[in-house]
Parts: structure tokens; sequence; C-alpha cells
């Protein structure tokens, strides 16, 4: 049925085995797990801040609380009341305060500070715009935030004088778009003093490829601060962005150099002048992201031999960067020490960081989690100490859940081009029999499935799957050459790429041929359309927020996917020669060739992948009498954020897939 490449497996050995009466994850289950998010350590290290959420499925909201744990181990502190909109908490240089992001009472997001012992928390900022961004100043006296600009005629709309002109905006924007500036306030609160003007904008939306929207980065003396400027307020434009600076006193405003577009992620160091970025290797942007430092001469690129998608950087004493990057099967913390001296990997043994924050005395705390561990805080004291655990909040679960065991895998595909992935195995496997197999296939494309824990793949091994998760040609863990190869090239070759993953495994005699199912959300719903327009052995495919027209998603979304398409297809699809692309690379193109029972998902709100493009493969699917269900989910954008549409999602996926598999 397919060709099969070579195959190397490598077993990810559990830590410790599930107690006797462990039970498989369930839906139910799910809901007792704790979630955590936006890890910060304090300046000297000595205490660890981060938001701790719970869901309330009763009430369909997260109860979120911020809480301190001492970096030397001991109980948790909870210094705020739950509430569902906290996020992005930062310390005060002095360690005695922490900042963080929620609604007031008019619902708009506000800059508000605590002690971080607990008790009354002031309100800093009074926008009439969402606070964006923020930042604390070097002596903890000011805070610099980010918000949108009012109405360009604050009067005349008013009165309904509010006609606009469309430029690179998603379908669904009904204002028209006003850019964000940096803004400055006491830490005791009063009235801000606004830093920066112009039709230009502070980076809000998401990139087109890997990067994005941080706050902005005050130097060590306090005169200057770093952000991304964006060329304009146009949401479909965050591809068009530099590195900028503005003096404190002035006002005046200098870009880092001539580039006009995808420069990411400033960050000054702590100490002296220099500032960090990311751009792409090249050739153009359909590449891993590399870490430069201005200060080393204009190509000062401190990761060109490392050859791989850097998505975070920050600052360690000591003239060091610590890094993490996507690295095979697994996210990788590394150090980089200034100018280009080592790079070392940082050992971490089974555990995958999906955030990192680092500390004046070089400690480094983590969030982080396994295949069989779910996310926990812990804390590195330095580099090369053992990670050391700072909560237990999901203990409980860990022991009474039973996860499928993960794989790393790695295949070759017939033109050579090697890729790797993750192979779950179902909860109770016996070795000598056969599975039915789900393939979950991860969007971006500029991104990578991990060994990490996630609750739909070990849904799937719980209800008896074999799940397989491949890091097709495009996905940033395996270097530019894997990245770039994407390139003109959306679906025919990571659909190669894919199907002989799936032969590979195949081969091992483990799968149920009969029985296989394609599943994916974002460019995975992509893929997983452009695989049942192309083959017909599978069961059954549900298809999240997937993109099934290049032409109506370059027209139509926003959040940078204008740009993804124009530059990962060669152009704009309105130029003679790049028509066959756009039209060749469409699964919508081979909809007469689909006959596999498929369910659509899609937000209604959703900016990045319009929910025209379901209603137009619906469509398509039940006029030429192929199996299809159309689910929606009311508010929801590029993804549901809210618990009980979380669930819904994951429901309604298991649902259509145990109908045609079990």
């Amino acid at each position: 049925m397919r060709s099969v490449g070579i195959i190397a497996v490598f077993v990810l050995v559990a830590s410790a085995a599930p107690c006797a009466n462990a039970a498989p994850i369930t839906l139910q289950s799910l809901r007792s797990i704790v979630h955590i998010k936006d890890v910060q350590i304090s300046r000297d290290g000595s205490k660890v801040a981060f938001v701790r959420s719970i869901g309330d499925y009763q009430h369909d909201l997260w109860k979120r609380t911020l809480v301190v744990v001492p970096a030397a181990g001991g109980p948790p502190q909870v210094v705020t009341a739950a509430m569902n909109d906290l996020d992005d908490p930062h310390w005060s240089p002095s360690g005695t305060e922490l900042a963080y992001l929620a609604n007031d009472k008019a619902k708009t997001v506000q800059l508000f500070v605590v002690p971080a012992r607990g008790g009354p928390a002031r309100q800093v900022t009074h926008t009439a715009k969402d606070v964006e961004q923020y930042a604390w100043s070097p002596d903890g006296a000011q805070l610099a935030y980010v918000t949108q600009d009012g109405p360009l005629k604050p009067r005349a709309a008013a009165h309904h004088d509010d006609l606009w002109e469309v430029h690179d905006d998603g379908f669904l924007t009904v204002n028209e778009p006003r850019p964000s500036h940096l803004w400055l306030v006491n830490a005791g609160g009063g009235t801000a003093r606004r830093l920066t003007h112009g039709s230009w904008s502070i980076l809000e939306a998401d990139p087109p490829f890997v990067g994005a929207a941080t706050d902005p980065s005050w130097s060590a003396d306090g005169k200057t601060i770093a952000f991304t400027m964006q060329a304009n307020a146009d949401d479909s434009d965050s591809d068009r962005t530099s590195i900028a600076k503005v003096d404190v006193a002035t006002g005046a405003v200098t870009k880092l150099d001539g580039r006009t577009q995808y420069e990411y992620q400033p960050i000054f160091a702590p100490y002296g002048s220099q500032l960090a970025y990311l751009y792409p290797h090249g050739p153009g942007p359909v590449s891993v992201l590399d870490l430069f430092v201005a200060g080393y001469g204009r190509n000062a690129d401190m990761t060109a031999e490392l050859d791989r998608d850097v998505t975070f950087a920050t600052w360690l004493p000591g003239n060091r960067l610590a890094m993490l990057a996507a690295e095979g099967t697994r996210k990788t913390l590394f150090v980089q020490t200034l100018p280009l001296g080592y790079l070392q990997r940082v050992s971490l043994g089974e555990l995958i960081p999906s955030e990192i924050s680092t500390a004046g005395n070089g400690a480094i705390a983590m969030i982080a989690t396994a295949s069989n561990v779910l996310p926990e805080v812990y804390i590195l004291k330095s580099i090369g100490a053992a990670p050391r655990k700072l909560t237990s909040f999901n203990a409980i679960a860990d022991a009474k859940l039973e996860f499928g065991k993960s794989e790393d895998i790695t295949w070759t595909a017939p033109d050579g081009e090697r890729s790797d992935g993750v192979l779950t195995y179902p909860i109770g496997y016996q070795p000598g029999k056969k599975y039915p197999l789900v393939l979950r296939i991860h969007g971006g494309p500029e991104a990578s499935s991990s060994i990490a824990y996630e609750d739909l793949p070990q849904l799937f091994a719980s209800h008896g799957y074999l799940v397989f998760q491949p890091n097709y040609r495009g996905s940033d863990n395996l270097g530019t050459a894997h990245e770039h190869a994407i390139f003109r090239d959306p679906g025919a070759g990571p659909g190669n790429d894919i199907s002989a993953g799936i032969a590979a495994i195949e081969a091992m005699g483990i799968v149920d041929t009969t029985r296989e199912a394609v599943t994916g959300h974002s460019y995975g719903g992509y893929m997983t359309a452009w695989l049942i327009g192309h083959s017909h052995n599978w069961r059954c495919a549900v298809i999240g927020d997937g993109a099934f027209d290049w032409v109506e998603t370059y027209d139509l979304s926003a959040t940078g996917n204008l740009a993804w398409a124009r530059d990962s297809l060669g152009g704009s699809p309105w130029a003679t020669e790049n028509a066959t692309v756009y039209r060749d690379g469409s699964p919508i193109t081979y909809v007469h060739d689909m006959q596999t029972p498929t369910r659509l998902i899609s937000g209604t709100a959703d900016e990045q992948v319009p929910v025209s493009e379901s209603y137009e493969l619906y469509h398509a699917l039940h006029d030429l009498g192929v199996p299809v269900s159309f689910i929606v989910i009311p508010g929801a954008k590029h993804f549901p954020k809210d618990p009980v549409h979380i669930e819904g999602y994951n429901r309604v996926t298991l649902d259509w897939v145990d109908r045609y598999l079990r």
C-alpha cells in the first residue's frame, strides 16, 4: 500500500510505574488536572511565581490564582483570589511585589500590582483599550505598557460615521485597525505618559511562522526600551516587523538595523547594552529562527551552527543566554556563551520544558512535563544541576492515571527526506496483537509534536488506539533544510513523509491496516484533508479549523496567514506564475476524490483560518454524497479557550473516531 522507509525506534523509559489501581485517562478525569503557566523567578532567585488554573465546568471558566513557591522548596502560597482572566505575572526588581494582567470592573484588561506575600492588589492602569504587554523598569519605579489607540475620529464614530478602508485585514475585522503604542506609568499608579506615536504599531498579532509578540524590554540603565515594531496596524502584516528602541526621556524611536521583516522578541541583557532577538536563518522566512545579539556586528548570528528553531531566549549571568529550541521529538534547553562561545545542551532527563525563567544568580525555573508526567514547576539551581520539583499539584492524577507508552521514531521518505515523530501505544498493549491506528497531525506547520504529555493522544490511547504524530517536512524540529522543504510544496511532500511514516509503523506488524483514521488541527487539518483526497484507506477523518483553499486563506485570514501563504507558496496567488501552486496545493481541488467519512470542527470567530473554508468543504462533501458532519464552536477562535468547549472539542473528535474504528 505504501513504500516502506527506514525506521528507528527509541523507547522513552518511564520514571515510575503506575499504581495498581491506575485507570486510563477519560474526559472526566481530565477535569482534575491542574494547569500551570507563566512561570517567573525573582531576580535574586529566591522565589518562583506562576499561574495555577483549574477548570470550573459548571460556570465554564478557569479559576486562576497567582502562586508563589520558595525556590529552596516549601509549601506554595496563593497570592490572589481565583479569577478567570489573570495572566502574565512579573516580579518587581525588589522581589516584594508582583504585577499581573486582569479584567477591571468594565471588563477591560488592566495592569495590577499585589504584594508578593499576598494582600490587596492596586490597579495601576485605567486604559480605554486592553493592556496588551508590559514590563517593570530596572529600578521598579515605573511600568511600561502597550495598549491600542482609540478611534481615529471618536466623535464621528459615536454618530456611526465609522467607515474604514480595508488593507491586509481578516474578514472578521469589524473596526478600523488601530496601532498599539507604548506608555509609562508610575508603579504606584497615577497619570500615564505616552511614549510612542505613529501609524506603525507595536506587534500584537501572531507572526506567520515562528516567533511571538512579547513584552517590551528595558535596558539595564533604564534609559531605553526595545520592542517589536510592525509597519502598520493591519493584522495580517505581522511579518513586517523590525526591532526598534525608544529613548525613555525624549520618546525618540530608532530602528536597530535596516531589516523590514521577521525580527522578533528583543530582550536587553540585565547588565550592559547587549540586545538579543530572533531572526530567520534563511533562505527566506521558511527556515529556523536564529538568535542574534546586537553589539557584535551586523551579522551577529549566535546560533547559525545550531540549526535548530530557537523559540525563546533569555539572559543568564556570565554573558550567557538560555534558549528553548525544538530538537527531534522534544523541546531542548540550550545555553550559549557569548561571543560565539560554548553551546551547551542542558540535561533534563525525561523532562521537556515548555517555559523557562532565569534569575540573577543563574537559577532557571521551568514548567516541564514528560509523556507520563503531568506539568509541574521545577528549578535548576545552576546549569549542570539536576532539576528539582517545586510543586506536586498533579501528583494524585499522575498516580491514578495510566498513560500510553510513547516512543520516538524516525524514517525516510522515498525521496530521501528524513522525518521523525511520536508513536503512542494503547493502554493495555499486548505484543503480537494488531491495533487500530489514529494519525494525529500537528499544526503550524512550523511546529512539531514532542514526546511530552498531551491530552488528545492519551485519550486516543485510552480508547485502545495506536497514535502516530508525525513531524513532516515543514516542521521546526529538524533544522532549516527540513523546514524549508515545504517551500512551494505545501501538500505533496509532507503527505509523502506522513505516508512513509505510517508504512514504516505498519511494517512493525502492530497495525490493523483495515482500521486507520486521520485527524489534525489547523495545518494538521489541512494535511488531513490533503490525505483523504489522495488515498482511500482511511475509515474516518476529523479536521479542526483546517485550511482547504489557499486563495481563500490568503484573501480572508488574519494573524499572519496571508503572509504565510505568500511567503511559503512563493508570492501572491494573483501572480500568474503562482496560480498553479495555489490551486494544486489546495485540498479543495481534490474534493471529487474524497470518500472518507469526515467531521469538521471550526470556531465561529477563527481569524486565522476562516470558518468559511469549513463551510466550503462541508457543502462539497455533502453534495457529493460523502458522509460528513460539521460542528461549530460558538465564539471560539483558532482553538477554544474555555474548559467546556475544549472538552467538547475532544468529545466530538473521539466520538467520530469511535464510530468508525470500534
